[in-house]
Formats: structure tokens, sequence, C-alpha cells
């Protein structure tokens, strides 16, 4: 992606991670969590990425928020690997961009798109959270704050058509349109079975098992046994699950 003089405002505040799989390595953390430079961020994810990544392998980052997770698999699959970021978010994308650059990682590929069911164009709404912005057919966060018409592009098309080479692993955060995600990649998980890890988040118990359960439904359907990862977070407020999807017979 071209970056321009309109994000330069987000290159100020490259902070070095301090433990965890990223540690040693810069990241531009805007206004995110804290946890991302201590490193402390979701530990069941890093690990889970760290785990199922070997050198020369491929990365697909869905939902690329600003990086940090992008940085740990860069480093796992090393300079014959490749890292694709997803971030519709212009501020993130380019975030993730200069990260990639000060850590000195040229496998990190960005495209500043959504990732969907269809290759088209959509609306983002965006969030105060700066990981919080969702495609407008997963609903509007509830802490809404604009929105912003975004391209959008399957995985399938993107393998397909750019060249890209096919994932050994898939990270989906998509803030409730993992569906969507999903729909547009049948094909990568038929031809080229990767792994994949995904974010499962709700208000309620019943929204997040009702996400869960579609979710659990395309992926068995299509030969993928399902492992629940540790919890990152406590059972107060906003729930959030993780899960590991894994083709059976790998």
């Amino acid at each position: 992606m071209r970056l321009t003089a309109k994000f330069l405002g987000v290159f100020c505040d490259a902070r070095v991670i301090a433990k965890g799989e990223a540690a040693g390595l810069k990241l531009v953390a805007q206004s995110a969590d804290p946890n991302f430079v201590r490193g402390t961020y979701e530990p069941p994810i890093q690990q889970a990425i760290a785990a199922n990544l070997a050198p020369g392998d491929a990365f697909f980052d869905i939902g690329a928020n600003i990086g940090f997770f992008c940085l740990i698999a860069a480093r796992r699959v090393g300079p014959r690997g490749q890292v694709y970021a997803f971030e519709p978010v212009p501020r993130n994308a380019a975030a993730v961009a200069e990260s990639a650059r000060l850590s000195g990682f040229d496998t990190i590929r960005v495209f500043a798109e959504a990732a969907g069911a269809t290759t088209s164009r959509g609306q983002l709404l965006l969030a105060h959270h700066i990981g919080g912005a969702t495609l407008a057919s997963a609903g509007a966060p509830p802490d809404m704050n604009g929105r912003l018409e975004v391209s959008i592009v399957t995985i399938d098309d993107a393998i397909a058509h750019r060249g890209l080479r096919p994932p050994s692993l898939v990270k989906i955060d998509v803030e409730g349109a993992e569906i969507d995600a999903l729909g547009g990649m049948t094909e990568t998980l038929r031809r080229h079975r990767p792994k994949v890890i995904y974010e499962v988040d709700d208000a309620t118990r019943e929204g997040l098992d009702r996400k869960a359960r579609k979710i659990a439904e395309l992926l068995t359907a299509a030969g993928y046994a399902l492992k629940p990862l540790p919890a990152s977070y406590g059972n107060g407020g906003w729930r959030v699950e993780h899960v590991l999807a894994q083709p059976v017979g790998a």
C-alpha cells in the first residue's frame, strides 16, 4: 500500500514491545490498548500463532488492526515466508505498514480493505475503539463513530487474482463479520486447508453463542475440527472467545 502524508502523524508513536512473542519489535501504537506495547495482549493468540506457523509459511491476518499479530507471524515465518494483512481502517493499515518497516520486515504486505463474502464496495462502520470497526452487514458497533466506504475483497479472489501465496494459517478478528470473511474463502478452505484462528465476541452470552454456532456449522461442514483456546479475558463485561479450527486428517 502507498502511505500518504495524511497518515504520517500516526508514526510519531512507535514503541518497542516489551515482552511476549513480539518482544523487541517496533509497533506504531497510536491510541491502542497499552497491552500491545507491553506484549501482554491476548497471550493465547500470540502462542497459537507462533505454534502453528513454521519458517516459510504464509499467514493471512484478516482484521489486522495495528499489526501486532502480523509482527509475530513475520518473525515466525522468516524471510522465506509471507504475511498478508487485511485492514480497512486507513490509519490502522498505515500503522501496520510502518511497524513492518521499523521492525525490518519486508515480508508483510498490507491491503487497506476488508475481507468479505463478495468482492465489492461496502460501508465500514467506525468505532471509538481502535479495533472496533466492522462491516455494516454485521451491524453497528456499540461505540459507533462514523462510517466509511471501503473496498471489500474475498480471500478466494485475492489469492486467485493477485498471486498471493495460499495461507498456512489465517487469523480472523472482524467484529461480527466472521461469516462474511469465511464465506469469501470457501475455495481456500477446500483447496489449501489452512488452520484458522478466529474471535467471536458479543455483549451477551446468548449473542456470542448464536454467532459461534453459525461459524461452527460452516467450518465443520468444510471438514474442520474446532478447539477452544484459553481465555484471553475475564467473564465480566463484553464477552470474547477464541477458537482454533484445524482441518480434519491434517
